[in-house]
């Protein structure tokens, strides 16, 4: 309100004293009135100028939200691939120990779905198809079951290497498939 009407009650007085202060109540009631027209006339002009640079707004919001939206999906594959190699060597550590415990199982397996749901929608699928959860059965399934999801983690590995490499020879590059060279070395050899 005051934004709105400051104007307005700001001119009123200037109008009174510049009339020259008269006691007559029509120059009271012209600056009354004066007042108000500049009131009126400055929320239509504020109105006017918010409308004319609503569709700017609207656009540079848009623009901006789409650069939100592009930023948060951009794959870091070399992050990703980090990160399975790490999934892989707890992995295989828990399978190189006597018993893990189911709880710790179960903690590798949801980082592991949280890493790979970052890879790809269709390999967390993949994972998730592949039957019971490590940590889910115990005894002398568990290292079966997470044995298997190992190797499609490396799987999947792979893949990253691959997408790696499509990406450092350019999107017009033919997917390397096949190649011996872009498979990452096993675990064990790291």
């Amino acid at each position: 309100m005051v934004e709105a009407l400051g104007p307005g009650f700001a001119a009123t007085p200037v109008l009174y004293i510049w009339g020259g202060g008269a006691d007559s109540v029509l120059h009271v009631v012209v600056s009354i009135a004066t007042g108000a027209a500049v009131s009126v006339l400055w929320i239509v002009s504020v109105f006017c100028w918010n409308v004319g640079l609503a569709p700017y707004r609207l656009w540079h919001a848009a623009q901006a939200r789409i650069a939100q939206l592009a930023a948060g999906r951009r794959i870091d594959r070399q992050a990703i691939a980090r990160e399975l190699e790490l999934c892989i060597k707890e992995g295989q550590s828990l399978m190189d120990s006597a018993t893990p415990s189911k709880r710790q199982l179960s903690r590798w397996y949801e980082r592991v779905l949280r890493v790979v749901s970052r890879a790809g929608d269709g390999d967390r699928v993949m994972l998730q198809s592949l039957g019971p959860a490590p940590g889910t059965r115990g005894g002398a399934l568990e290292p079966l079951i997470l044995g298997n999801r190992i190797e499609k983690l490396r799987l999947i590995l792979s893949r990253q290497y691959s997408g790696r490499e499509r990406e450092s020879n350019g999107a017009d590059a033919a997917p390397a498939t096949g190649n011996p060279g872009l498979v990452p070395p096993r675990v064990g050899a790291l």
